[in-house]
């Protein structure tokens, strides 16, 4: 029998802790304080930062917190590619992923399905995932807040024309079950300074949490229009960010109140040049 093909960590020290023990505890001490729901509506999918977990760990933990040790069959991990460029949507066909904390399998039939309903948008490619950041440190906080045996689907947007979140909604629904969560990995604005990088993300998770994918985008464009000094976009996962939107808006969630900090809050305080990171819980109406 063929080993399971396993997706090593590619970012460990970089983005977190390689080590078991010191990743295990910076995670948990991120959760102290956090309050734990009770009785709350069944949290269906979050928005969460990418950052390394020294600049956006935070606020991430204040997405994950809303999970509070549920049980999720599949989490379907999205975003926009950063290290490797392609056309299309690109799952990946590892077996299962690692991290310092164990390993976590992939819903391979789940993959399946999508691939041969989605008219070719969306294909298999494991080199996109190689060396990718942006899915990979959602996992750690996965494995701290939920009950073992979940399995992820890994998915990356690629270059894609205007509108292909409405394509990947469609392709996504079908497979949704009632026990599985959807996360889009973004961070926010990137390199304004401090006051401007406030100010445009508040208005972004505004439109976030309003589901209103047309305001958004004319969010983006005003951003791109008014030349602020040093921004060079709203959000880095746009089309992961605007495919959950869609599918909240269909199925009729409703979101939550919104985290925010920047870089420029973390320990280095740098605010000449900051980004962005927003969590955004939506929740089963």
């Amino acid at each position: 029998m063929q080993p399971p093909k396993v997706r090593h960590p590619a970012v460990a020290e970089e983005f977190y802790p390689s080590d078991p023990e010191a990743l295990d505890a910076l995670v948990s001490g991120l959760f102290t304080g956090e309050p734990v729901p009770e009785g709350a509506a069944k949290v269906k999918a979050l928005i969460v930062p990418h950052a390394a977990y020294r600049f956006g760990g935070a606020v991430s933990a204040k997405g994950y917190a809303t999970l509070a040790g549920g049980s999720v069959r599949t989490a379907i991990i999205m975003g926009n590619a950063h290290s490797y460029l392609f056309d299309g949507i690109a799952i990946d066909p590892h077996e299962a992923w690692e991290t310092p904390l164990g390993s976590v399998p992939v819903n391979l039939e789940a993959g399946r399905a999508m691939l041969s309903a989605s008219g070719g948008l969306v294909h298999e490619l494991d080199i996109a995932h190689h060396c990718d950041h942006v899915l990979e440190v959602q996992l750690p906080f996965l494995q701290h807040q939920l009950q073992p045996g979940f399995s992820i689907l890994p998915m990356l947007f690629g270059e894609n024309p205007p509108g292909v979140c409405r394509l990947a909604a469609d392709a996504i629904i079908p497979i949704l079950g009632e026990e599985d969560l959807i996360i889009a990995s973004s961070d926010l604005s990137h390199y304004p300074s401090y006051r401007d990088a406030s100010k445009i993300d508040r208005a972004t998770l505004e439109f976030m949490a309003a589901m209103d994918i047309d305001a958004l985008e004319r969010h983006e464009e005003e951003v791109r229009q008014r030349k602020i000094p040093g921004a060079v976009s709203a959000c880095c996962s746009p089309d992961a960010v605007k495919t959950l939107l869609e599918i909240a808006r269909r199925l009729g969630w409703k979101a939550g109140e919104p985290s925010y900090r920047n870089s420029g809050d973390a320990v280095h305080d740098d605010r000449l040049a900051v980004v962005g990171y927003g969590a955004l819980a939506f929740y089963e109406s």
